[in-house]
């Protein structure tokens, strides 16, 4: 039987575009991370590769030498490649999920233009009863203040079109929400910000794989999110969290989300906070995120869940989770410097950037809070890092 042919796109690895090499790092680990766990299920996996990129160790590449060259590599993989994933930034994504069309590996274009845009985001949710932080879109700060004075502060003002933590503020009052608010519009594309209500509590996600009939595998993961002069920072994450409470709010959650939008498929992040009593849905990511790099390293076997989402032959009713399947714990942390590397860790880094995902595995939590507080300002994150590892 012919293996399944699976290409894996990413898309600052694959144009080499300037504006976005900041994120180069975390682009290369995501993509060799995808196509390792795809070879592993048995797949023959190759990467998109812009002819300006460092080379990766990675055999099977098609190399682009341009955006165009891009765009119509992507036409033609229909004919050659089983399935596409794509990881990209919001409105890359968008653009390159119409061009993939039925052989993405992942929800259908309708709703990765959903997904890519925070404000039809917030209303996606709003629509199937999933808990969600208010949110005002600002066009103009003083047209929209009236808007604005309705939220509860503290406020988190953001881009409707960025990906991670790309110009997102903190802001303790209004007027500084509106501030920023001008500041954010001129980072994002559509030139829009969202002023969203502050939810205190601990920051994390929920990566799950979405088959035909419903959900395969899910993990809960902190995130490492750091407030330095009023700018959110994400510098990793900690996973499988494996408390009861927060399964089951998972499981409640995911399927819901399912109900309301049965066509989602393959990979999908979703940027949660726990407040002691429930949890809020803070974005959702129609991709690939970075918590994948944690998962793989303490579960290889990921690449075979992403296969089984597009398969026709599926296990009903069989939900599968993280923090049941593997012992262990994984950390990733997203750093601006190269540290000397312990014999649990790994260091991704790529030619060209001074920043590089330091990754390790542990069974003890005590030993890995040790390791986060030597490497980035535990004091800056925004929720107490011991507590939420308990």
């Amino acid at each position: 039987m012919r293996a399944v042919r699976i290409l894996v796109s990413e898309y600052v690895l694959s144009t080499f575009q300037s504006h976005y090499l900041d994120l180069l790092p975390e682009a290369y680990a995501m993509a060799i991370t995808l196509a390792s766990s795809l070879s592993i299920a048995g797949c023959e996996a190759y990467l998109t590769l812009s002819s300006r990129a460092p080379k990766v160790p990675w055999d099977r590449v098609v190399i682009v030498s341009n955006e165009s060259d891009y765009h119509r590599c992507l036409e033609q993989a229909k004919e050659s490649f089983d399935w596409v994933v794509l990881v990209a930034p919001p409105l890359e994504l968008i653009r390159l999920s119409k061009i993939v069309g039925s052989s993405l590996l992942g929800p259908p274009h309708s709703l990765v233009e959903t997904f890519s845009d925070k404000l039809s985001t917030f209303l996606a949710l709003r629509r199937c009863g999933i808990r969600t932080p208010e949110t005002v879109l600002v066009k103009d700060p003083v047209a929209d203040r009236a808007h604005v004075s309705k939220l509860s502060p503290p406020y988190v003002v953001k881009p409707t079109l960025l990906a991670g933590s790309e110009c997102v503020y903190f802001a303790e009052d209004e007027s500084d929400a509106l501030r920023f608010a001008v500041e954010v519009a001129k980072c994002d594309p559509s030139g829009k910000a969202l002023v969203q209500e502050y939810v205190s509590g601990v920051h994390g996600s929920m990566s799950v794989i979405y088959g035909r009939n419903d959900y395969l595998l899910y993990s809960l993961n902190l995130q490492l999110i750091t407030l330095d002069s009023n700018r959110l920072k994400y510098t990793g994450g900690v996973l499988p969290l494996r408390s009861s409470t927060l399964k089951e709010q998972a499981e409640t959650t995911l399927s819901k989300l399912f109900k309301c939008y049965p066509m989602l498929r393959g990979y999908i992040g979703l940027d949660v906070v726990w407040d002691g009593e429930d949890v809020y849905i803070i974005e959702v990511n129609p991709r690939a995120t970075t918590s994948i790099i944690g998962i793989y390293e303490v579960f290889p076997r990921l690449g075979e869940f992403l296969v089984k989402s597009v398969s026709n032959c599926q296990e009903a009713d069989k939900h599968r989770f993280l923090g049941d399947l593997v012992s262990d714990y994984a950390y990733y942390l997203v750093l601006d410097r190269e540290v000397p590397v312990l014999t649990n860790e790994r260091s991704i880094s790529i030619e060209g950037s001074t920043r590089t995902i330091l990754v390790g595995r542990s069974n003890s939590r005590d030993s890995i809070l040790d390791r986060i507080s030597k490497l980035i300002p535990v004091a800056r994150i925004m929720y107490n890092l011991a507590n939420a590892l308990r």
